[in-house]
């Protein structure tokens, strides 16, 4: 059977799956060029590359009363290309669809079905989830043993003490429910509140990022220290937040947590400050999750632990939670773990349960093409990985792109930008480069039979997926300056010649040329930009900055686009050499964050254009920003 799930909402997905195993997941953002993209139209039309047929599909999306599947069904019915059943009642009836009901069940489904366990204690934390009849989703605890799955603790979002509903409600494609007929699930429990998911973004949008940057509060938090004006803003103890709000807002019926302490708002050029909030958010966190698993594993047999949700992709708590756990409890963070995992959950729901499904590798996404055409200023040549090597310890940075990009928001040696990092100064050149904030660390690859010789990996085997900020040895942190971070923690990733031969390979021979076995590894993009797809993005992304080399592994090719720059000295590696600084972004790359949402290249003058063209409402503010449709935001050379 062939079947896909089309997640339409935030982080929008399309998962292909044919006999049990999958073969594509397609992220709408990275075909948009739009951090992320709701609507998966242009990932929907890349399915024919892979198969000519399918036979079932199915939907998610966290307010369905907002999306009809109807533009999905009459494209893939009549202009996709695709063999469907259309004799099969979903399309000859939109009201026959097959819709996912619940979206906490699919983050688990997907997670637990690639941690390869026979039986698990499941948490997702994420900001919320779907809406049942009595409330809205933010944690959701399941056992699964012995081939049966059982539903063990719901968190609902609100304030204070969970009151049943006293009014009937309409909850799109299941019905009107009378809470007075129906049976509250024991597992709901006592206290609702915002959640720890919009606890945190609450607190990421105080500091002036969209409330999906939570990794930006992550990255900050480690130059913050305890200060005594900040209250608790995450009690472990009884799963409140009591210094946040829940709210409604746009006109999908969203909900977020906002701070409530309006004393502080004088505070927010403050960078001490800012530092703090974010230390004080951070650590809370760590506090909660460490004592939601620790409850978790009270109520559940099974001794493997899962943590998903987009609050699983807080690698510095996840490795503090490994580190707490008893000897005995093995944990899996799942690396899709935001909300584009959703449609792989809804996949593996409707496929056989019985088929193993787990994921081999996270390169599941559009396999490169080398059509391009180089501008008269820029070379191609024959290159070996020994020379790339030599390039990366002269002080260049190079980019590698091959195969079929990465799924979920990590680069892993397909779509990425290299450089050596046992500069000391590298974190700062590279930020430079994308056009970063200073603060923000990078993470390291680093060849698995040797990651225990740098880093404290705890009980884990390998970190493939940088799901972990680990602690480097002490003895270690001097030589690898650009990737260690203030707090001495490095997110990492561990790499065998069996998951990705070609980045495995350049990793070997710069370990023989200077005795380190990691590179300094980000992903293949300039701040604001998705991670690059094609080509296309590719050569745009060296272009608009200071990358001088992409390196095209498949094909042994290097390209090289000179940039105007001139060497001054830095800081000495560890062995004495100097590299290179890269001074500021090539002049004429633009881009301006709309809601929060990024699109690549667009300037502030287009943004004028666009907002008059909308014609917004008297007394428009920027405290009030209206939600932006998706054609507004694509790149304007595509």
């Amino acid at each position: 059977m062939i079947n896909i799930c089309i997640n339409a909402f935030h982080d929008a997905s399309v998962t292909l799956m044919e006999d049990g195993k999958v073969i594509a997941h397609l992220l709408e953002e990275r075909h948009k060029n739009m951090k992320h993209a709701t609507d998966p139209l242009i990932a929907l039309s890349k399915i024919r590359d892979y198969v000519d047929r399918i036979d079932l599909v199915s939907f998610t999306h966290l307010f369905p009363e907002h999306y009809s599947p109807q533009l999905y069904l009459t494209y893939l019915k009549h202009l996709s290309g695709l063999k469907v059943p259309t004799q099969c009642p979903q399309f000859m009836d939109v009201r026959g669809h097959l819709q996912h009901t619940c979206h906490h069940d699919l983050h688990a489904i997907c997670a637990f079905r690639n941690s390869g366990f026979e039986d698990a204690t499941v948490v997702v934390i994420d900001g919320a989830g779907s809406t049942h009849w009595y409330g809205k989703e933010n944690q959701t605890i399941y056992e699964v043993f012995d081939g049966c799955v059982t539903t063990l603790e719901k968190t609902l979002v609100g304030r204070g003490h969970y009151q049943k509903p006293d009014h009937k409600i309409l909850i799109t494609g299941q019905g009107v429910f009378n809470p007075d007929e129906e049976e509250l699930p024991e597992y709901i429990s006592e206290i609702i509140n915002v959640g720890a998911g919009f606890a945190y973004a609450g607190i990421t949008e105080w500091l002036g990022w969209h409330g999906l940057d939570c990794g930006k509060t992550m990255g900050l938090s480690t130059y913050g220290k305890e200060n005594s004006n900040i209250p608790c803003l995450l009690d472990p103890i009884d799963g409140g937040n009591i210094n946040f709000m829940p709210i409604s807002m746009g006109t999908r019926g969203y909900i977020q947590g906002t701070l409530l302490l309006d004393e502080f708002d004088h505070l927010k050029q403050d960078d001490q400050f800012r530092a703090d909030l974010a230390y004080r958010i951070q650590k809370d966190y760590e506090s909660y999750l460490i004592a939601t698993c620790e409850r978790a594993l009270s109520k559940s047999r099974s001794k493997n632990l899962v943590v998903t949700g987009g609050c699983a992709l807080n690698c510095v708590a996840n490795y503090k939670l490994l580190k707490s756990l008893p000897k005995d409890i093995t944990l899996y963070a799942e690396p899709v773990s935001d909300d584009s995992g959703v449609s792989m959950g809804g996949a593996m729901q409707i496929s056989d349960m019985n088929i193993e499904c787990k994921l081999e590798n996270l390169y599941l996404g559009t396999q490169l093409k080398y059509d391009y055409e180089l501008l008269k200023h820029e070379t191609e040549s024959n290159i070996t990985v020994e020379e790339v090597a030599k390039l990366l310890t002269e002080g260049n940075i190079v980019a590698i792109a091959q195969g079929r990009s990465e799924i979920g928001p990590r680069a892993l040696g397909n779509r990425s930008i290299l450089f050596d990092p046992r500069v000391k100064n590298g974190k700062d050149i590279v930020n430079s480069v994308k056009n970063r904030e200073w603060f923000r660390p990078f993470a390291g690859t680093v060849l698995l039979e040797h990651a225990k010789e740098w880093f404290d990996l705890d009980r884990l085997d390998e970190s493939p997926y940088m799901m972990f900020a680990v602690d480097t040895l002490p003895e270690k942190i001097d030589l690898i300056p650009a990737i260690v971070h203030v707090d001495g923690t490095c997110r990492i990733q561990t790499v065998t010649s069996k998951q990705n031969k070609n980045y495995y390979d350049l990793i070997s021979e710069f370990h023989k040329l200077t005795g380190v076995p990691i590179l300094f590894n980000t992903s293949f993009n300039l701040a604001g930009d998705t991670m690059v797809e094609y080509m296309d993005d590719a050569m745009y992304t060296i272009r608009q900055s200071d990358i001088p080399y992409m390196y095209l592994p498949e094909i042994g090719k290097i390209i090289h686009s000179p940039k105007n720059l001139r060497k001054e000295e830095v800081d000495d590696y560890n062995s004495g050499f100097e590299a290179p600084k890269y001074l500021h972004q090539q002049p004429g790359f633009e881009y301006t964050e709309r809601d929060g949402i990024i699109g690549k290249g667009t300037s502030t003058y287009k943004l004028n254009e666009v907002s008059s063209e909308h014609g917004f409402i008297e007394g428009y503010d920027e405290s009030n920003k209206p939600i932006w449709n998706t054609y507004d935001m694509l790149r304007s050379d595509y």
